[in-house]
Parts: structure tokens; sequence; C-alpha cells
């Protein structure tokens, strides 16, 4: 199961993850994300991880794909901050060779 909240203000869109990121969630998520994305205010969107227990390796493809769309993330304990770390430095060098 999959929490997703989402939350705009003045300065950002935050989409707030809980739970696992996985399976049919993936598609789900994705969607959520064009939603956001595609609002028309150009805000920067930050994705907070800190609730999720679990990330597949679709979902794993699909924050690395966000990541490269411009999303921001938040994450908190061990797991969840390697998984970002990871997904950036992914990011990073796909952009490196472009």
């Amino acid at each position: 199961m999959l929490r997703i909240t989402i939350d705009k203000n003045a300065e950002a869109a935050a989409i707030k993850l809980e739970g696992k990121v996985a399976g049919a969630w993936v598609d789900e998520l994705e969607h959520v994300w064009y939603s956001v994305r595609n609002d028309g205010s150009g805000k920067p969107i930050l994705v907070d991880l800190c609730g999720v227990t679990f990330v597949d390796g679709e979902g794993k493809k699909l924050l690395r794909w966000m990541c490269g769309e411009g999303a921001r993330f938040k994450a908190r304990g061990c797991l969840m901050s390697e998984t970002v770390q990871e997904i950036r430095r992914e990011c990073d060098g796909l952009r490196q060779s472009s």
C-alpha cells in the first residue's frame, strides 16, 4: 500500500509518500507526478520519502526518472537515505553522459 499526499503552496509543490513504492503503486505515483508537474505552475517539486518503507526496481527507475525531471527528494533513515543517494548518483551520471 502507498499513501500519496499532495501539498501545493506559493513556493513549491510536495508529494509525500508513505508505504511501499512497488507494484501497481509505481504507476499511480507516475500519474500523480504528471498531475503535479503539469499543473502549469512551474514550481519545484519535493518528493518526501520519509515514510517510505520499501522501493522495488520499477520504483527506483521511476524515482531516477523523476530526479532527471527536476524532483528534489527528502529522506530519513539509513535505507531511504542511501536509496536517494544512489538515485542522485545515477541521475548525475546520466546527465553527464548526455
